[in-house]
């Protein structure tokens, strides 16, 4: 389902999630030269990752209230503007503390980017394709850090750490001009109040939790009891969002056995690649001595195939569900560190990089598909809040990871080279180490995979044969499911609209001639950039600003007005898009007949336009479905097992 030609808003929607994954990783890669800049340690430098993750984790949190109250516009300029203003302040931070006070800053406008371009996707892209649609989000999402590295490793290189945030600064610049013109609100805004208190929960909890993991190699009492406290917090932000009528982070959702093992595979998934994002440039960097660049180019490889399995798997899923598919590729993510577990103690750069190359493939096969699983088990109105909630485990998953396997690689580290180890090896022997915890983590995320997956296959299976036995039940489930009527085979083919270029005056000889009372705009492309109505047009004509004109007024103003006429003829020559309304909805000709129900119910309208890609092949009516619906009625016994979606048209 979309509005007017709002899937036009994707490109730069994607581009903008490429920019949050490209950021994201430029750090990385220049974490070695930092610490020697400010003389720090890897664990006080791995909070420009950590930390970033944190407040992104907080934005992501508040994401659908944002996305509610502000819209898509003006959430992506805020967004687009407070990344710029971290970016151009990190390139000048002299200090430790001012760099990560700026990262934070470019974190708040990357936080908003990713989940709102995910709850546009499923709000504007065809029901059908939503899981190739998320994937090509995924893709983004992903195939930003393939370049992070390496542009920020050439700029290291060259330049100097500073120079990292350079391109982030152009290229949204830049994506902020094109946005001006190219993004649009899709939906309604709402007037939500945020709850500041679970923000601060939420805030604390995470803060408390995640410094608690990175310490508990170093200092495990202490880590034990900020880890508890962290705990504490966020169960006390989790029972409020219960409590409360807005809450930050709707978690309903969570209470279903079909959505909440996704999250767990997403978290799961995420932590995999997002700490090897950052250990692998440490192992390449501080075991071999490779530059930021060559260490950057190395991550090329891998996180080029997460990004191709990625489209893979997005396609996939939407062909065959996801068993065998999350198993399989959960698989291929152990088995890939099982083997860097092997290798890395032998100082194989080249054994690590083609075995992360399986690792980061495996992770493409399940991250987006995974999302795509647990988001179908949710009705409409849930999914903003499923989006919610995958997003911030999965910025949750990118701050706890790193920090964890990062606080283990350096304890181990300092034990080795404590016992005679070279720094070199030592190194090692600490990425290894870290790895393995990654890999038992990895097994119990295959684990889940294999029950999540086997449930969902046998709800469909049961859901295909329902009320029927043996094969005669097989067929008869197969001809009702072939009985169902789709938009297509509803839809009016022989459509009546304008062009763009046309007068009001045209419109209304067009309405005459054709007996209708709506007519949709076409563009010289073919695609739908508006609607005319009677009622806009009477509205003009009256010279009335009311939101509605009604038949008894327009009576009395051709009966009594005496400049009419005058007013006619000033109407009638005006351009149709003076008056056009330029936010339309459309249904794609793939869409359900639930689908297009829900959306005339909902919008209180009576027809739509039909598209096939941007082009405008039918219309489809109120009328056409509540005569389908009927006609279902009468070849069924019981009407109660239509649809909710489907009542909608009949009140």
């Amino acid at each position: 389902m979309r509005s007017d030609r709002s899937s036009s808003v994707l490109p730069i929607l994607y581009i903008a999630a490429f920019v949050a994954g490209f950021n994201e990783n430029i750090i990385n890669v220049a974490l070695v030269d930092i610490m020697a800049e400010f003389g720090i340690s890897a664990a006080t430098a791995q909070w420009l990752v950590t930390g970033y993750m944190m407040v992104t984790t907080v934005v992501v949190a508040i994401s659908a209230f944002l996305y509610r109250r502000l819209g898509l516009r003006k959430l992506f300029f805020i967004g687009a503007t407070l990344l710029s203003l971290g970016s151009l302040c990190a390139i000048f931070a002299p200090t430790f503390p001012l760099l990560l006070l700026c990262r934070l800053v470019q974190a708040v406008g990357t936080g908003i980017f990713i989940p709102t371009m995910m709850s546009t996707v499923l709000m504007v892209a065809p029901r059908k394709k939503i899981g190739f649609y998320l994937s090509i989000g995924g893709m983004m999402i992903t195939f930003g850090p393939a370049f992070g590295p390496v542009i920020s490793g050439l700029m290291v290189t060259a330049f100097g750490w500073n120079t990292i945030f350079v391109p982030v600064l152009v290229v949204i610049v830049v994506l902020g001009a094109c946005g001006v013109v190219v993004v649009k609100n899709v939906g309604e805004t709402e007037a939500v109040k945020l709850d500041v208190l679970s923000v601060i929960l939420i805030a604390v909890g995470l803060v408390a939790f995640v410094y608690g993991l990175s310490e508990i190699t170093v200092r495990p009492g202490v880590a034990a009891g900020s880890a508890a406290a962290g705990l504490v917090f966020l169960a006390i932000f989790v029972r409020r969002q219960f409590k409360v009528d807005n809450p930050v982070l709707n978690l309903r959702p969570m209470a279903s056995i079909r959505f909440w093992p996704a999250a767990i595979l997403v978290v799961v998934a995420m932590m995999t690649t997002f700490s090897l994002s950052v250990l692998l440039p440490l192992y390449f960097q501080r075991s071999f001595g490779m530059s930021a660049l060559a260490a950057g180019a190395l991550l090329l490889a891998p996180i080029l195939v997460n990004a191709a399995t990625a489209v893979m798997g997005g396609k996939i899923m939407d062909a065959r569900g996801a068993w065998p598919l999350l198993i399989t590729g959960f698989g291929v993510i152990v088995l890939g560190q099982i083997l860097i577990v092997f290798v890395a103690p032998q100082l194989s750069w080249i054994g690590v990089l083609g075995a992360s190359v399986l690792s980061f493939g495996g992770v493409g096969l399940v991250l987006s598909p995974s999302q795509t699983a647990g988001l179908a088990t949710l009705s409409k109105p849930d999914h903003p809040h499923g989006v919610a909630i995958l997003n911030t485990f999965i910025q949750m998953a990118a701050a706890i990871g790193p920090s964890l396997l990062i606080g283990i690689l350096s304890s181990q580290a300092a034990s080795s080279e404590s016992a005679g180890a070279s720094a070199a090896q030592a190194n090692a022997d600490g990425f290894t180490r870290a790895i393995l915890v990654a890999a038992i983590i990895a097994l119990v995320g295959a684990a889940v995979a294999f029950f999540y997956t086997r449930m969902l296959a046998g709800e469909r299976k049961s859901a295909s044969v329902e009320g029927a036995e043996g094969p005669e039940g097989v067929q008869a489930a197969q001809d009702q499911s072939a009985s169902e009527p789709t938009i297509a085979s509803l839809m009016r083919t022989e459509v009546f609209s304008v062009p763009a270029t046309a007068t009001v005056g045209e419109v209304v000889t067009q309405f005459v001639s054709s007996r209708t009372a709506g007519l949709p705009v076409i563009d010289d492309q073919g695609g739908v950039c508006g609607y005319i109505t009677d009622g806009e047009i009477l509205r003009a004509v009256s010279g009335r600003s009311e939101s509605a004109i009604d038949l008894a007024f327009g009576l009395q103003v051709y009966r009594d007005d005496a400049n009419l006429r005058d007013r006619v003829t000033e109407v009638m020559q005006q351009g149709v898009m003076e008056l056009a309304s330029k936010s339309v909805v459309t249904v794609d000709a793939d869409s359900s007949v639930e689908d297009v129900a829900a959306i005339l119910g909902e919008r209180s309208i009576n027809k739509a336009p039909v598209m096939s890609g941007e082009t405008l092949v039918g219309v489809i009516t109120r009328g056409d479905l509540v005569r389908s619906i009927f006609g279902r009625l009468l070849g069924r016994v019981d009407a109660s097992i239509l649809t909710e979606a489907e009542l909608v048209t009949l009140q």
